[in-house]
């Protein structure tokens, strides 16, 4: 049996193919920084765990952002499918917080997912996650709230979402 390599948070994304490379993906026992949530939250602070939406239609980059997440105490409801997240959104009681999507997207175009988002939740706060820089992404009308270009270490995605959710 060949030895497991070992890996650091401080790691990139990378995509091989269509699958995220296995050295990058952090086992569901790995300790990562917490984010401030319910279980780090001092006296007077909010205490509600907040809700993120992922929606990446690479299933292995939605996994790796969900173990990332939940790791660091977020609640998560993962999707591959533009079309079944807007869906669940526009039928959801309890709405997100934060909406993390990549931006090209087989299902829907990202600026009409993010109109038809915020439609559906006005306060909803939206990070892009894309291998394109910022400056070649191009968005009509609606902008994101952050933007973080892969590869990315765990770091800078958890600093990217705290940020997007203290908008």
């Amino acid at each position: 049996m060949p030895a497991q390599k070992s890996h650091t948070p401080a790691q990139k994304f990378s995509l091989n193919g269509s699958k995220v490379a296995p050295h990058v993906r952090p086992e569901r026992s790995q300790k990562l920084p917490l984010a401030r949530t319910a279980a780090t939250a001092t006296d007077g602070e909010i205490n509600e765990i907040p809700l993120v939406y992922v929606v990446d239609d690479e299933p292995g980059l939605a996994d790796l952002y969900t173990i990332i997440l939940e790791a660091n105490g977020y609640a998560v409801k993962a999707f591959t499918n533009r079309v079944e997240a807007l869906a669940e959104l526009n039928g959801a009681t309890k709405k997100p917080d934060l909406l993390i999507t990549d931006y090209l997207g087989h299902t829907m175009v990202v600026d009409r997912f993010i109109q038809q988002s915020l439609r559906a939740n006005p306060n909803l706060r939206i990070l892009v996650a894309s291998g394109f820089s910022q400056v070649d992404a191009w968005f009509s009308s609606i902008r994101p709230d952050r933007y973080i270009q892969k590869p990315f270490t765990a770091d800078e995605f958890l600093q990217e979402v705290a940020a997007a959710l203290a908008v």
